[in-house]
This record gives C-alpha cells, sequence and structure tokens, in this order.
C-alpha cells in the first residue's frame, strides 16, 4: 500500500499546475519578514512588546519568531533586552546605523570615541561595531586616533562636501566677500549653513597671522552658541525658537555658561542691529562677529563670521566689522548688486 502511494505521487512530479502564488505562501515566514521590516523601518531598537504591538501578534508569538531570527543571525538582542536588525551574512550593521557611528563621532568633544562607547551608543555587539568601522576606515571615512580602540573622522570625509564647496552661490558670490573681510581685517573669515539646530562649517579661509583661531571645515557646532550660531538663531521664526530653547540642555564649550533667558533677550537686538558677537561661546579666548547673509528669495542662505583672537581687537572694532559685514551682505543680491561687485574695501573702511 505505501509503495504504490509512493509510485503515485511520482507520477505527478513533473507535472505543471498553475496555482496563483498565494497558495504558497508561508504564513510563519511571512510574519517573520513583516517584524525584520517593523525593526528595519525602526530608527531606534525595539523592544519585544512594541514589536508584537506594531505587528499585531501576542507577546509570546513575537518572542517565538525573535529567537529565530536571533539564532539566524538576521536580528540582535541588545543592552535593555531590544532588538535591532543585522545586514549580511557576517553580521554587519545596516547603514543608518552606520551613519549613526559617523554623526556619534562627529558630535563628541574631542571628536573621538571609543569602541566599546559607539557599541553602547547604537545598542550592537563591540565586535560588529569594529567589523563596521574598520570597513569604514578602508574607505578613508573613520581612522584610528592616538589611543588604541579610539576612532574619529578621517579628512576622506571631505569630499563628499565637493558639491557644498563648489557650490555656485559659495563660488561665486561668498567666497569672494570672504576673501575681501580676510584681506582687509586679517582674521579668520568663516562660511556656516544651518543643519537643523546646528551649524556646519562649509569654508573657511584661515588669518595669516601667528596667532589665530581656525574652526575645521566640515564641523558641527550649536546654533545657540558663539556670533555664527546666534546670527543664524535670530533668522529663524520666533515661534519655534522659544520651545527650543525652553526645552535646550546647553553643551558648554568653553568656560562661558549659557544664559537662556539673556540669549532670548539677545536676540532682538540682533535681528535689530543684523549682526551678532560673542566672546569665548565656541573657542576660549576668542571674539568673533557674524552676519546672516539674506538671499535673493529672502531665505538665510548662511552666515559669513569673522573670528580673531581677544587681545587684537576691541569692542568697539567689533562692531564696526558687524555694520561693513552688514552693509556688504544686504548688498550681496541687491539689484544693483553687480554694480557694486568689488566695493567692498570702501565700505568697510
Amino acid at each position: 500500500m505505501n509503495l504504490y502511494i509512493v509510485s503515485y505521487i511520482e507520477s505527478f512530479h513533473y507535472l505543471e499546475i498553475d496555482v496563483p502564488a498565494k497558495q504558497y505562501t508561508l504564513k510563519t515566514v511571512d510574519r517573520a519578514f513583516a517584524i525584520l521590516r517593523i525593526l528595519i523601518d525602526s530608527a531606534v531598537p525595539l523592544s519585544l512588546s512594541e514589536i508584537a504591538d506594531r505587528a499585531e501578534i501576542s507577546t509570546s508569538n513575537a518572542f517565538r519568531f525573535l529567537k529565530t531570527l536571533e539564532a539566524s543571525g538576521h536580528v540582535l538582542r541588545g543592552d535593555g533586552k531590544r532588538y535591532v536588525t543585522v545586514a549580511g551574512a557576517g553580521g554587519e550593521i545596516g547603514l543608518s546605523r552606520g551613519i549613526k557611528l559617523l554623526d556619534l563621532i562627529a558630535i563628541a568633544e574631542g571628536g573621538s570615541l571609543s569602541t566599546q562607547y559607539l557599541a553602547k551608543a547604537i545598542n550592537v555587539d563591540v565586535p560588529q561595531v569594529e567589523r563596521a568601522l574598520m570597513k569604514l576606515a578602508d574607505v578613508s571615512v573613520v581612522e584610528l586616533a592616538t589611543e588604541p580602540g579610539v576612532w574619529r573622522l578621517s579628512t576622506g570625509m571631505m569630499r563628499f562636501f565637493r558639491p557644498l564647496l563648489n557650490d555656485q552661490t559659495l563660488s561665486r558670490f561668498i567666497r569672494p566677500v570672504m576673501e575681501e573681510f580676510g584681506a582687509v581685517y586679517g582674521e579668520t573669515v568663516s562660511w556656516f549653513v544651518a543643519h537643523g539646530w546646528e551649524q556646519v562649517v562649509v569654508e573657511v579661509l584661515p588669518s595669516r597671522q601667528p596667532i589665530r583661531y581656525v574652526l575645521e571645515t566640515g564641523a558641527r557646532q550649536p546654533i545657540y552658541l558663539g556670533a555664527g550660531g546666534k546670527a543664524q538663531l535670530a533668522t529663524m521664526p520666533e515661534e519655534d525658537v522659544a520651545p527650543f530653547l525652553d526645552a535646550l540642555e546647553p553643551v558648554a564649550l568653553t568656560s562661558f555658561k549659557l544664559d537662556k533667558r539673556a540669549l532670548k533677550e539677545e536676540l532682538p537686538a540682533i535681528r535689530a542691529a543684523g549682526y551678532a558677537t560673542s566672546d569665548s561661546e565656541r573657542v576660549e579666548g576668542a571674539a568673533s562677529v557674524a552676519v546672516s547673509v539674506t538671499g535673493p528669495e529672502g531665505n538665510s542662505l548662511g552666515v559669513i563670521s569673522i573670528m580673531m583672537p581677544k587681545f587684537r581687537t576691541t569692542p568697539e572694532e567689533i562692531q564696526d566689522m558687524g555694520k561693513a559685514l552688514k552693509a556688504r551682505a544686504d548688498k550681496l543680491f541687491a539689484p544693483t548688486s553687480a554694480e557694486a561687485g568689488s566695493s567692498c574695501g570702501e565700505e568697510i573702511k
């Protein structure tokens, strides 16, 4: 009887039957892929209950799915019993977490972080983070710092800034103004662009004097510190700035301690004057003045800043620089700016 059944089945082995694909679907496999999609789409690691809620299944079923996926190397359970996905047969971290690693290093005090710190920060095992960092090092995005196991961004990152550095607005309008002010005052001139509630240094023309202060191109700075940050902050809608400052837990880059109430009171004065000044807010011992550049459509394109050692200037000279910088920036995209193209020298004086 058994032999007869086997022969009967084998007689249909090569018979092609047109059956809808849905009939071949295994619900358990489909559910496992659904859980993977939930983890991939999440910006943060998820707990068992959060995954179960999003997948609309019981926590016991979700647990079995997750244990299976974990055993096959598709997910990891990190600190706090929260789950993340991994990519690749070797368990490499995904793109979003790779970018998170770079972001953490970029904003770190001192510009470097240990492998252990990074692993804990993104809730991934140390060996996985090490493999990810080594791959990033292979393409000159990060490099080992002076201490073993401590990583920093590599100068190779600069290649990603080429589109910004070659931007038409920067090359045609902003850079000439920077060069003019650098020639007249002999101090470091920088161009910042806003990045959320931070600023990115897009270009710097360093002072040629032996004692100078220079922020590195690509560095990110808090928007609530420094003349550059305050000049940008003053251009933003007050209804957005007020709640941001209320919820802000400020960091200190120098001995300067931010007084949020004082900053709120300072912003209207910055708007009225058209420029901002600062004293040792981003760099200890540095004075700076900055102006937001308004584009032809009335939006802020970024901020030009002049920075110098405090001992080489006076408050009166800083105010004069601010007024000259504002006058030049106001004419930059004015209808008559083509005629005033290279008149900066007279205006500054």
